[in-house]
């Protein structure tokens, strides 16, 4: 075969591996349907934004502010009681006395309580957007120039519920979905350092996401790992210097209250540690209700149970996600791309408690299993499971179509409460799978196998 002959072979390869016509499939939506999804998005989006001014005195935001204030004029927010301030400045929604978050996020918030808090309400919306509109840039980078898929992935993310769960919330997750697709493009660029950096700065803002580090010892990427250790270390050095030794540590206190009955009862927290005890607490319950959880006291037995169950379940997926990553790295095709997504969906499961919002994360494999399809470089199996689980998330929609908008207002109707607590956990579950199989398969796309036989 002539040399001319190999180079259009592989052209071809090329071709038919990013022609939207025959790689994307049915995941490629043109025409009326991908107008559609937009139309529908705008809709949506919209009517939820004149819904947001009725939010701006409530939680999240409310916890955020006034425990950045209070740290700013030098009062621990973490043993001192936050509702009287609250109510002094007009704000509402606070159904808890401290402040839960680390002192280095807060001490970055702490700018935008120089605002009144409405002015900083919108600010903080407006840097969210912020942080979506870039994120949703660098995840649609590498997929066909085609304008109507990509005008239907983003109306797709916009309909996508922890989205609404963000904004509603005035939550932070979207700001480590930005940080988490750093991440990702570093580690496959080659900028280990970099990457590194970026773990080191989620983990000072929100810990779980330290997770990620297992995934740098895994793979050996030790100049990766440095990093991550030394932007902790000087973060918590910085944070230490400018709130205090005593300010700092007191966040360790309410550790146990967010790993309280109180938060991992409730259906809307899909963390691991939750899905496992609700089958115990919801066993031997009085009742069932989504706000205020579930009234359960178990035996002794039955306790030391709950917590064994949790303790050899996280162990045994910690387990499975190590050994799919050592699997990968002796795969020809040892990319970082196959394996962290993997890696993001665990950061979520074993968290200590994790809430729908958190779900944005996984925009993370969704566009890695997408981008690796359109290339032909993931199973079917991959996939199915992908796609099974981005359409369950979608479907979950009917439960934000309600006068107020807000998915957690489970107690109006029974169904609603229900699809809360199955179909979340089973979301993520499916990413899981998916996710994994991404990391295992190594097995060559019948077009990456006609690449290798042309050269």
């Amino acid at each position: 075969m002539t040399d001319q002959s190999n180079q259009d072979n592989r052209a071809a390869v090329r071709g038919e591996a990013h022609s939207p016509a025959h790689s994307s499939g049915w995941l490629s939506l043109y025409g009326a349907v991908s107008i559609l999804i937009a139309v529908a998005a705008v809709v949506y989006a919209f009517s939820f934004l004149r819904f947001l001014p009725q939010r701006a005195n409530k939680m999240d935001f409310t916890h955020y502010y006034v425990s950045a204030l209070m740290m700013r004029q030098g009062i621990d927010p973490y043993t001192t009681n936050m509702k009287p301030m609250t109510e002094a400045l007009g704000l509402r929604g606070l159904d808890f006395s401290n402040a839960t978050y680390t002192p280095t996020f807060l001490l970055l918030f702490e700018p935008l309580t120089l605002l009144v808090p409405l002015a900083a309400y919108w600010v903080w919306i407006a840097i969210t957007m912020a942080f979506l509109a870039m994120s949703l840039y660098l995840l649609l980078d590498g997929l066909p120039r085609d304008y109507r898929l990509h005008l239907a992935l983003v109306g797709l993310v916009i309909l996508y519920p922890p989205i609404t769960d963000n904004f509603f919330y005035a939550q932070s997750q979207i700001m480590l979905l930005f940080l988490f697709t750093l991440f990702i493009r570093g580690m496959g660029s080659g900028r280990h350092a970099f990457a590194g950096a970026i773990v080191g700065l989620a983990g000072l803002l929100r810990v779980f996401p330290l997770v990620l580090v297992g995934y740098l010892l895994t793979r050996g990427r030790w100049k990766a790992t440095f990093y991550a250790g030394l932007v902790l270390v000087v973060g918590g050095l910085l944070t230490l210097a400018l709130v205090g030794v005593g300010g700092s540590l007191n966040f360790v206190t309410v550790v146990p209250f967010l790993t309280s009955q109180h938060w991992l009862a409730r259906a809307t927290n899909i963390s691991l540690r939750s899905m496992i005890s609700r089958i115990f607490w919801y066993s031997v319950s009085i009742r069932m209700e989504p706000r205020a959880a579930v009234v359960a006291y178990l035996r002794p037995g039955l306790e030391l149970a709950r917590r064994v169950t949790v303790l050899l379940t996280t162990l045994a997926l910690l387990a499975l996600t190590v050994y799919a990553t050592l699997r990968s790295s002796r795969s020809s095709d040892n990319k970082d791309e196959h394996v962290i997504p993997l890696w993001v969906v665990t950061t979520i499961l074993v968290a200590p408690t994790a809430w729908i919002h958190y779900l944005v994360l996984l925009l993370v494999p969704y566009a890695v299993l997408l981008r690796q399809h359109l290339r032909r470089q993931v199973s079917r199996r991959a996939t199915g499971l992908g796609l099974a689980s981005f359409l369950v998330a979608e479907l979950l929609i009917v439960g934000y179509l309600t006068p107020g908008m807000l998915a957690t207002r489970v107690a109006d109707r029974a169904w609603r409460f229900w699809i809360t607590m199955l179909g979340w956990p089973v979301c993520l579950l499916l990413v899981y799978a998916a996710a994994y199989s991404l990391a295992v398969d190594t097995t060559p796309s019948p077009v990456a196998a006609r690449a290798n036989v042309t050269e």
